[in-house]
Order: structure tokens, then C-alpha cells, then sequence
């Protein structure tokens, strides 16, 4: 009797009232924040209060559960609220009818959004419930991120589940019929001979010539061109033509033509694994400025608080657009183009301080046509001008968006190749790297 297989997949209904309960949680110290940085003080009413003693041996402001109460007046018109807290509050209980007054706190801008005064105005609550409130949606954000994307992965293995996977080839050219392996000359389709250097671009074409290009006529031995033997069972005649055998050479083997081991699984990891990595550092120096500042702000008298904040979450802003651009571009497509130009030029820069305080350094560029009409510029200063060195004029060049390397067509006459994932020159020989030990792009 087979056992039946257990969904790992998250409920709807349940994966619905995490994302409500966070989303919450998260409204909850934003909201806050928001109140004590640009809210609006006015004298409210509470109509309401109940205080629910819950341990006598909790810790202070924690031994009570509060409900209140309480509406106010914002240009003439009402608006209500209601708030459950903890706290050690021991206010009497309302009686029918009976009110008491307390400041609310309130946005200008939408009033629907408020709190007494108490809960959120910097003086009130104290440095703990201020970090508790800045950390807090950060680690929100985190749990539902991490929610959707557990919910995406059970879908995702569903999908994998009910389609077969496709075969995968390694190892092979995919661009051998678009580009000549001697001099990377574009071709048309179906050319059997490079226009430019004349060398036999296919290794065989149906009712084609593989020596001369000549169509054949149906059931040939021979080629009615040049004479060679059609069927390989025929024997070659004595005489060979001159057209066959003045080919040159293939040498390099392997060294010409772009590689298909981008697309390996093991490069595919790799980039993954760069992508992970630089998504961590993009959360590091958007989440550093956003909780050092605040916390300098509390600990510095001559640094205000709503200084810090504000200046924390601008840089953490920026830091967030820079790098969410970064992470943009290592998902554009990858392009082919051809060097076009090289040249290098004398600069200087003011280091700062005294006036006469200047760095000269030289500025190495290459310029790059891309296929689709477009110009790639790659600079680079002082000694690290690798491509520079690398790259000649008239070398066809693939760019990889996602290492952000470049891959020459043509290696065949090269003693260094570049790794395309970690961009260690390596020797020429080498099919690793030998600083990340990925495979190079050979």
C-alpha cells in the first residue's frame, strides 16, 4: 500500500493571516515613528478605560493590560480611537458618562492615524521602546519577505513536479553558425565558406559540398564541383582539390568562439551565490545608517534625535536606490559587440584639504559597438587597467551582466584568461580558476 504524499505548501487562509498580522505589526511602530517625528499635539477626550491587573511579580510597566478610549476634535470634525497596551498604569475605571482628558497625538495630514500622546512622543517612551520601534519593522519586513518567498518555492516545486526536465548539453558551441572560429567574420545563415577569410565554416550541410560549398545533385558519389566523395563509405580519389586542401589549420581548439559554460550548472550556482552575497551587503549599508544614526541620536546630547533619524533614513534611502540599480543590471541580457577604440589620458583630482593637494593619475578607456548599434565604454585608472591590456582593437567581445565580465571571442593567441567569476588572470592552460576553482570560459 504506497503512502499517501503530505503538502508542504502553506494554506491560503493561513498564509492570508500571516501576511495581515505582520503587515500589522509592521503599521504599528511605523505608525508610531511617524506620530512622534511629525505628529500634531491636541487635547483629547477618553471615554473609555480598563485596567486589568495580569502579575504582581512582572516586570515595570508590564504588569498591567490597559484599554482605552478616546476621541478628538481636528477642524471641526470627530475623529476616534482605540488602544491596547501594556503597561503599569493604575488609572480608576470610568464610570457611565464619565471622561477624562488626555493629549493625542495625530498627523496632520491624515488624523485617521493617532495615539495618546504617551505612546509615541520621544520623551515618553524611553530608549528601549525607540529602538524596539526603528528594529522592529525591519524584522517584520524580513519574516514576510521570507514568508512569500517559502510560499513561491512550494509553487514553484509544484511546477517542476508536473513538467519533465528538459535535457541538458554542455560543452557545446551555440554560436559556431553565427561567427567564423578563425576570424569571428559574421556570417549568414547557411554559409558554408567565411566571406572573410574563406575558411569551411560547417562541417556538413544536406545536399551541400563540404569542400567547395557546391549543390549536389540527389543519390551523387561525388561532388560534380570539385570532386570529392560524397558518402563516406567512397574512397577519396588521388587527386585532392586545391580548394580542400588549402583550409588552413584549426588550431587553438576550444580557445575560439564564445563559450557555452555560462549556462552550466555549476556557473549558474556560482552567480547565484553572487547575487546572495550582494544582496547581503546592500541590506548592511542600507540597514547600518538606518540604526546607527537613531542610536547616536539617543546617546549624543548635542546630536537631536529627530536629526539622526531623519538623516539615517535619507542615506539608507540612497544606499537602497544605488544598490536595488546595481542588482538591476546584472539582469539585463548579455550583448556582443567589437573593440573599436583604446586610448589612455593624464588626469588629476583635488584630494582635499590644502589647495595645491592634487593626485594625478592616468585613465585607461575602451570603447566597445555593440551589436545593436549601442557604445560600451570600459574605464579604468592607474594599475588596474586589465581590460585595457587584455583587449585589442578589433576583438569581438560578450559581456556577462550577470559577473559583470567580459568574454573575448578569439583566445586562441593569448597566454592569460580572465575567470569570468572571480576575474583572476589565469594561464591560458588552466580549464579552472585557481583562486574560486570555477570553470573558465573556454
Amino acid at each position: 500500500m504506497t503512502k499517501k504524499k503530505t503538502s508542504k505548501s502553506i494554506p491560503l487562509p493561513i498564509l492570508i493571516l500571516i501576511y495581515a498580522v505582520l503587515l500589522f505589526a509592521m503599521y504599528l511602530s511605523l505608525s508610531t515613528l511617524a506620530l512622534a517625528i511629525w505628529g500634531d499635539s491636541v487635547m483629547g477626550t477618553v471615554d473609555s478605560y480598563d485596567s486589568r491587573l495580569d502579575d504582581t511579580k512582572a516586570e515595570q510597566n508590564r504588569s498591567r493590560t490597559v484599554s482605552k478610549g478616546y476621541w478628538f476634535m481636528v477642524n471641526s470634525k470627530e475623529y476616534r480611537g482605540y488602544v491596547i497596551y501594556s503597561s503599569d498604569e493604575a488609572w480608576p475605571s470610568l464610570d457611565e458618562g464619565e471622561t477624562r482628558s488626555e493629549r493625542i497625538r495625530y498627523l496632520s495630514f491624515f488624523p485617521y492615524v493617532n495615539k495618546p500622546a504617551m505612546l509615541c512622543e520621544f520623551s515618553e517612551m524611553g530608549e528601549v521602546a525607540i529602538i524596539y520601534h526603528i528594529l522592529a519593522p525591519v524584522g517584520y519586513l524580513l519574516l514576510l519577505l521570507l514568508v512569500i518567498r517559502t510560499a513561491r518555492g512550494g509553487k514553484k516545486k509544484k511546477t517542476a513536479a508536473r513538467k519533465p526536465a528538459a535535457p541538458q548539453i554542455f560543452e557545446v558551441r551555440s554560436d559556431t553558425d553565427m561567427f567564423c572560429p578563425n576570424c569571428g567574420n559574421k556570417l549568414p545563415e547557411g554559409a558554408v565558406f567565411c566571406s572573410g577569410c574563406g575558411v569551411k565554416t560547417q562541417a556538413s550541410a544536406p545536399d551541400v559540398c563540404t569542400a567547395c560549398g557546391a549543390k549536389l545533385p540527389e543519390g551523387a558519389e561525388f561532388c560534380i564541383g570539385c570532386g570529392k566523395a560524397v558518402n563516406l563509405r567512397t574512397p577519396e580519389p588521388m587527386e585532392v582539390s586545391q580548394a580542400a586542401s588549402s583550409a588552413p589549420p584549426q588550431g587553438g581548439a576550444g580557445l575560439v568562439g564564445f563559450s557555452d559554460r555560462c549556462n552550466s550548472p555549476e556557473i549558474l550556482a556560482a552567480a547565484q551565490k553572487n547575487k546572495k552575497s550582494s544582496i547581503g551587503c546592500m541590506w548592511i549599508l542600507v540597514f547600518v545608517p538606518l540604526i546607527g544614526f537613531p542610536i547616536a541620536g539617543l546617546l549624543m546630547d548635542d546630536f537631536p534625535f529627530g536629526e539622526s533619524l531623519v538623516i539615517g533614513v535619507g542615506i539608507a534611502l540612497v544606499m537602497l536606490v544605488v544598490n536595488l540599480l546595481a542588482l538591476r543590471k546584472t539582469k539585463q541580457p548579455m550583448w556582443e559587440g567589437v573593440v573599436v577604440n583604446k586610448y589612455s589620458k593624464e588626469k588629476s583630482e583635488h584630494r582635499g584639504g590644502e589647495d595645491d593637494n592634487y593626485r594625478t593619475y592616468t585613465e585607461y578607456t575602451t570603447i566597445i559597438n555593440t551589436d545593436a548599434g549601442k557604445k560600451k565604454t570600459i574605464v579604468e585608472k592607474d594599475s588596474g587597467r586589465h581590460m585595457y591590456d587584455y583587449l585589442s582593437v578589433g576583438d569581438r567581445v560578450r559581456f556577462h551582466p550577470r559577473f559583470g565580465t567580459y568574454e573575448k571571442y578569439d583566445k586562441s593567441k593569448d597566454r592569460i584568461i580572465y575567470c569570468n567569476v572571480c576575474t583572476m588572470m589565469n594561464p591560458i592552460q588552466n580549464d579552472r580558476c585557481k583562486r574560486c576553482n570555477n570553470l573558465l570560459f573556454k
